[in-house]
């Protein structure tokens, strides 16, 4: 009798570990996923604070088919470098945008990834009046105050990736009193009126018009789409803030190629890269693309640093930032300094 109770005992304690552990292993799985989804544009990217989903990002940080067609030759990566040397040479690049294709690409992997971070810690024309709207920290945004006295209440604002976090947005419709449209799909949210003057939509900024091409099917349009079916064909935002996770790569070159950035006055983005390959058209890629920007008239006025967005560059053995906050204002003549 005594046998047969304690098997049935040992048989009830099993039962219970196996329960509590699937219990356990569940809010776990609950916890990462919830802080792991964050909107993209497209797909849900990175652990934070310190850790990345690595395969996600090399993979899918920029566009393939045009990354690894920019470069016709192959300069092979330097061993054993100099940090400083690598420093030494990205500073003597000097002011301006950054070069041309050909001279990139007869650039280093260790070059030209040192030149990205010192071209985005740069300030290319301060602003008399840096303002920050919105959370101190993560969710605020400096702008440039002074170009506001002649919009001051019928300034246009899009913010696109809100995470929950409408600081920004509402301040500045607050404090302007500008129009603003919010734009985030991996909230959950249908579209509505967050308060009189803050209009949310459940849409992703992208490259192309349709539904995210992933498990989360959410509605994604252009720039130049999201202009024309809120009836703003004729009219440009004076400011655009974005904030989606790496495709901001694939979204800019769209909107430059479209011209969608006429008369946008002050550029709000948050860059994100990092790598663990050293293909230099990684770097290549994205440093035409801030060339484009500068070309198209945008000067950097503030820069933020994500403390908690970091990796360990695999050719230089250095921490760099991964996420840099870069707040552009546009100047009159495009080119000019």
């Amino acid at each position: 009798m005594a046998s047969k109770s304690f098997i049935h005992y040992l048989r009830r304690y099993r039962s219970r570990n196996a329960r509590m552990w699937i219990l356990i292993a569940t809010a776990v799985g609950s916890f990462f996923l919830l802080f792991q989804h964050r909107y993209s544009g497209i797909v849900l990217v990175e652990l934070r604070p310190t850790s990345f989903n690595r395969t996600w990002w090399d993979a899918k940080s920029y566009p393939k088919e045009s990354a690894f067609s920019l470069c016709s030759s192959v300069i092979p990566t330097r061993h054993n470098v100099s940090l400083t040397g690598s420093l030494k040479k990205t500073m003597e690049i000097g002011d301006g945008p950054p070069p041309v294709r050909d001279k990139l690409c007869s650039m280093s992997f260790e070059d030209l990834e040192m030149y990205y971070h010192t071209y985005l810690s740069t300030i290319q024309r301060p602003c008399k009046r840096s303002v920050r709207m919105g959370h101190t920290m993560d969710g605020g945004w400096d702008v440039c105050g002074e170009e506001f006295k002649y919009i001051r209440n019928e300034c246009l604002v899009y913010s696109f990736g809100i995470q929950f976090d409408f600081s920004f947005d509402d301040e500045m419709a607050s404090v302007f009193g500008c129009e603003v449209h919010s734009f985030d799909p991996s909230m959950h949210e249908v579209d509505h009126v967050h308060n009189p003057s803050v209009y949310f939509h459940a849409t992703g900024l992208s490259d192309y018009n349709g539904i995210s091409k992933d498990m989360a099917g959410w509605k994604m349009r252009t720039f130049k789409s999201i202009r024309k079916e809120l009836f703003h064909n004729s009219r440009t935002p004076d400011i655009l803030k974005m904030d989606i996770e790496s495709w901001e790569w694939n979204v800019l070159p769209d909107m430059l190629k479209t011209s969608q950035l006429d008369g946008v006055k002050q550029l709000l983005v948050e860059f994100h890269a990092r790598t663990e390959s050293r293909v230099k058209e990684y770097w290549v890629h994205k440093l035409l693309i801030l060339r484009g920007l500068y070309l198209e008239g945008y000067r950097v006025f503030w820069v933020g640093r994500n403390m908690m967005c970091t990796y360990t560059s695999p050719a230089l053995n250095r921490t760099f930032y991964g996420c840099y906050e870069v707040s552009f204002v546009k100047v009159n003549i495009p080119g000019a300094g």
